[in-house]
This record gives structure tokens, C-alpha cells and sequence, in this order.
């Protein structure tokens, strides 16, 4: 018994453990109202430009970095023109000085994940799917992509990307569109073939139906019956072969007497008298 409590409660604890641990994001393995979906073959940096502005006396670009499945890659020297390490979506607000280089004035992580620091919580990208609202003339309903930034400089930031499908769209290089960014939230709609949903997943049965439920309790007691008599005829009087099968001579004469119970039967509702009849033997 002490043995038994011990096992239970170790079962017990890894079943916690494991529902306790969040689920690992994989954009291959994604799955939406019955529908499954796979945008690994966006699993990469797109760089989305925006309009240049005036800004007295030259001109400011918002650039977007965005990847979908993963905090984007900080190129080795080149940190101060890129948001912090774990960032997934990044925001780059550029001046512009005539026919020179744009160049990077602040930095905004929109979405991603980072550590605790002095007065400022840590933060999690903690993706989220949910179907969209459907779009005209386009099959298949969009679904949006929400990764969360946290809150930064007193506002929360986050990034929601609509991914709308599209079977034309085969060019994987194309980045997505940026539809706006109000309220610490920027948008970005994407239309591409990997949007589309990859499997259909067909709706589970709840349970059988009552003829299903007969039919396996009768072809269950089949068996055992047939199990048991073979093993019964084999012990007790040494059978072999089709002898082992119980009661073999009703079965053999069953087949009979199944005709002659409908015969009867027929006669009865018919009023028709036959000859003979059934005799006892």
C-alpha cells in the first residue's frame, strides 16, 4: 500500500508539472477551430517600410522588423540599430537628411519577450491565434496572430497580424503590410499561401449509437462463448479440429431450423395449413 501511495503520488506530480508548463509556440503546428495551420515557411526578418514624413527640416520614416515565429536575429555589431535581444516585432522611427542614410532616432519593441528590469516587469510575447473577421470574395476565413510587448513608457504594446489566405501569393519573401498602429497596437495584414489552412480536422464522435453498442456486446459474447466451449470440448473430451466447436450439432442443424420457425410462421399469417408438419425426433 505504501508503495502503491508513493507511485500515485509521483504520477500525480509529473501531471501537474505537465500542465502547468505552458506550450511552446511552433508557427508549423498551428491549430484554430478544427483547422490546422503552417506559416513556418515565414519563419524569417521582414522589413516593412513605412511612408516618409516631413518633419521640419527633413523627413521621418517608422520602419516595422516583424517575425512571426521567433524574436528576430540582432546582427553581430549592429545592436544600436536594432531593438533589445527577444524582441519579435520591432519599430524603428528613422530621420532622413536629404539624400543621405536614413538614420535610426528611437527604437520601440512592439512585441517580444524580456527580463525583469529595475522598475520595469518582465515581458512575454505569449502569441495568441483567433479567427478574424471574414473578408469578401476571399474563401477561407483570416485568422490573427496577437504578440503581446508589455508595458513600456506607460503604455502596452502589441502586435495583431491578420493572415488572410491567398494560393497565388507563393513568394514567401513579400513581408506583410502595415494597416496602422494606434494605442501601442500596430497591424499588419499578410496575405500569403501559407496562410491557408493545411488539414481540416474532422469532427470525434461522441460515443456509439445504441445499434453499435449491440452489435459489439453480441460479437463480444460470440467469442467468449466460441474461447471457452473450444477450450471446454478440447480438456474434457480430447476434441480437435471442427470439434471444438460448442455444440456443434445445433449449429449444424440451425440453419434448418431456422427455415422451418419462418415456414411456420409464414403458414400462420397466411392461414395456409401445410402437410406433415414439424415432427419431434
Amino acid at each position: 500500500m505504501a508503495t502503491f501511495a508513493i507511485i500515485s503520488a509521483l504520477l500525480s506530480s509529473n501531471n501537474v508539472s505537465a500542465q502547468d508548463t505552458p506550450t511552446p509556440f511552433d508557427c508549423a503546428k498551428i491549430s484554430i477551430g478544427g483547422n490546422s495551420y503552417d506559416i513556418s515557411a515565414l519563419k524569417k526578418t521582414y522589413l516593412v517600410k513605412g511612408e516618409p514624413k516631413a518633419q521640419h527640416p527633413n523627413k521621418l520614416r517608422v520602419d516595422y522588423s516583424v517575425n512571426p515565429c521567433q524574436a528576430i536575429a540582432v546582427p553581430e555589431g549592429q545592436a544600436n540599430e536594432h531593438c533589445l535581444s527577444g524582441t519579435w516585432v520591432c519599430q524603428d522611427t528613422k530621420v532622413i537628411f536629404g539624400e543621405a542614410d536614413p538614420k535610426t532616432v528611437t527604437l520601440l519593441p512592439i512585441a517580444g519577450t524580456a527580463p525583469a528590469a529595475e522598475n520595469v516587469p518582465a515581458r512575454e510575447v505569449s502569441p495568441l491565434v483567433a479567427l478574424a473577421d471574414k473578408i469578401e470574395n476571399v474563401a477561407e476565413v483570416p485568422w490573427n496572430l496577437t504578440l503581446k510587448g508589455g508595458l513600456i513608457s506607460g503604455q502596452d504594446q502589441s502586435a495583431v497580424i491578420t493572415f488572410i489566405c491567398d494560393t497565388s501569393a507563393t513568394d514567401y519573401d513579400v513581408a506583410p503590410t502595415l494597416t496602422g498602429y494606434k494605442n501601442g497596437v500596430a497591424s499588419f495584414s499578410w496575405k500569403s499561401k501559407a496562410a491557408c489552412a493545411v488539414h481540416t480536422e474532422l469532427p470525434v464522435k461522441e460515443s456509439m449509437g445504441g445499434f453499435s453498442v449491440f452489435l459489439t456486446v453480441l460479437f463480444s459474447f460470440a467469442f467468449v462463448y466460441l474461447v471457452l466451449g473450444a477450450v471446454y470440448n478440447h480438456q474434457v473430451y480430447g476434441a480437435k479440429g471442427l470439434d471444438l466447436i460448442p455444440h456443434r450439432d445445433f449449429w449444424r442443424d440451425f440453419p434448418s431450423l431456422v427455415v422451418d420457425v419462418v415456414h411456420h410462421v409464414w403458414d400462420s399469417v397466411t392461414g395456409r395449413a401445410r402437410g406433415g408438419g414439424y415432427v419431434s425426433v
